[in-house]
């Protein structure tokens, strides 16, 4: 526990230290800890705006877990104003919002923050307008209707998943203003949207689009093809079988650097006879079974929280890894207690080499404990491996996630 000191009964120490060495140090201390040091000593207080300059370009900050004063998030904002770029702020009251925007951050570009106890609305965004002049990036929470959100000069990236109240006409209006490059929906339902089209001036910059399926269907499906900037693409919500098929198809894209699948469906359905090459096939919670059949090229396939009761139809899968380069295993459910992979067979006719990871998979048979699965190598072949260990992949928080280049 800290004590309070007066500067002559401070024994020497850290108040010792040079001022560009004790800068340094404070650096490396997180912000609540900082703000009681500043009320430890007055060099203290003297410095911390000269370090948080110096070393918080970002700042994240959740009040609700901090319990900042107001008091002592005003000296900290008001410290750092003039030099961040990037805030996240999880506020706890509405006096939290009060006390952020008596400041101007003019070198701001990114704010997203979220609220607890209170809502912010539609009469609070001129505030943040005067606050944050030249934001780029935004995502606000609470009951907005979008109105005003046109007024940001320099918006490129909007997210308007949090904003209850968000209303079609007025994300028409910011798109015709302004040319957005990132834009997470997942907000309306079909009948918000039908008949309505939004302004392709608006969206034919974007690199980063997520939304629901139906959002998809009405608004971007049909342009896809001349969305040549698009990137990232992520649907959430529910995603009916099949509709990852009509994506890949209106996108007429020959690669793919990755897809993501967390949903129940049949991959070689989704994919079969379409011509693309996929660099890395991500896939969970799935019936091992789907993959067994698998005819697109594909470099790197992970499988992760998927079962597959039948040895058959697992040995099917693992002799289709024509293309596959890696394979990876992870945390997976199997109805039997060991597989012996051919090396030599494996091996063979291939160009590159085939790396097969495997960690945490189990046997389990009903009412009965799950024990390790058993992995073994018949032969060998220069042109296999069996890997033990899996590498630490992570899958988006979306149904479908589709990453163009």
């Amino acid at each position: 526990m800290l004590r309070r000191r007066s500067a002559a009964n401070t024994k020497p120490g850290l108040l010792c230290l040079p001022d560009d060495v004790l800068m340094i140090i404070l650096s490396y201390l997180d912000l609540k800890t900082q703000l009681k040091l500043k009320d430890f000593h007055f060099r203290f207080k003297k410095l911390m705006p000269y370090v948080w300059r110096a070393y918080n370009k970002c700042a994240y900050i959740s009040l609700i877990e901090m319990q900042l004063s107001d008091k002592d998030l005003l000296f900290f904002l008001e410290s750092t104003q003039q030099i961040l770029s990037t805030l996240r702020l999880k506020m706890n009251n509405r006096s939290n919002f009060e006390t952020l925007t008596s400041c101007s951050f003019p070198k701001l570009k990114d704010f997203r923050f979220s609220t607890h106890s209170f809502n912010l609305n539609d009469a609070d965004v001129p505030r943040m307008l005067k606050t944050f002049p030249n934001l780029t990036t935004f995502s606000p929470h609470g009951k907005f209707t979008g109105k005003h959100f046109d007024e940001f000069e320099f918006l490129e990236n909007l997210t308007v998943s949090y904003c209850s109240k968000f209303n079609v006409t007025n994300l028409i209006q910011i798109l015709k203003t302004r040319k957005i490059k990132s834009l997470k929906l997942g907000i309306f339902d079909i009948d918000q949207i039908s008949n309505t089209e939004l302004p392709w001036k608006g969206i034919r910059n974007l690199e980063q689009l997520q939304c629901f399926q139906e959002e998809m269907m009405v608004w971007f499906l049909s342009k896809l093809e001349r969305l040549t900037h698009l990137k990232k693409l992520f649907l959430c919500g529910h995603v009916r079988y099949g509709f990852l098929r009509e994506i890949l198809i209106a996108a007429k894209r020959s690669t793919i650097n990755m897809i993501e699948i967390s949903q129940n469906t049949s991959i070689f359905c989704e994919t079969y006879g379409l011509n693309v090459a996929i660099k890395t096939l991500k896939v969970a919670n799935f019936g091992m079974h789907a993959y067994q059949h698998l005819h697109i090229n594909v470099n790197e396939f992970y499988i992760q929280n998927s079962v597959c009761v039948d040895e058959i139809k697992f040995h099917t899968l693992i002799q289709n890894l024509n293309t596959h380069e890696v394979l990876g295993i992870y945390h997976c459910t199997f109805g039997f207690k060991e597989f012996t992979f051919d090396a030599k067979k494996l091996g063979e006719n291939r160009t590159t080499a085939l790396n097969i990871y495997v960690e945490l998979n189990t046997y389990l048979m009903s009412n009965e404990d799950p024990i390790p699965m058993t992995w073994k190598v018949q032969g060998e072949h220069r042109l296999f491996k069996l890997h033990m260990k899996h590498p630490k992949i992570t899958f988006n928080s979306d149904p479908v996630s589709i990453y163009f280049d």
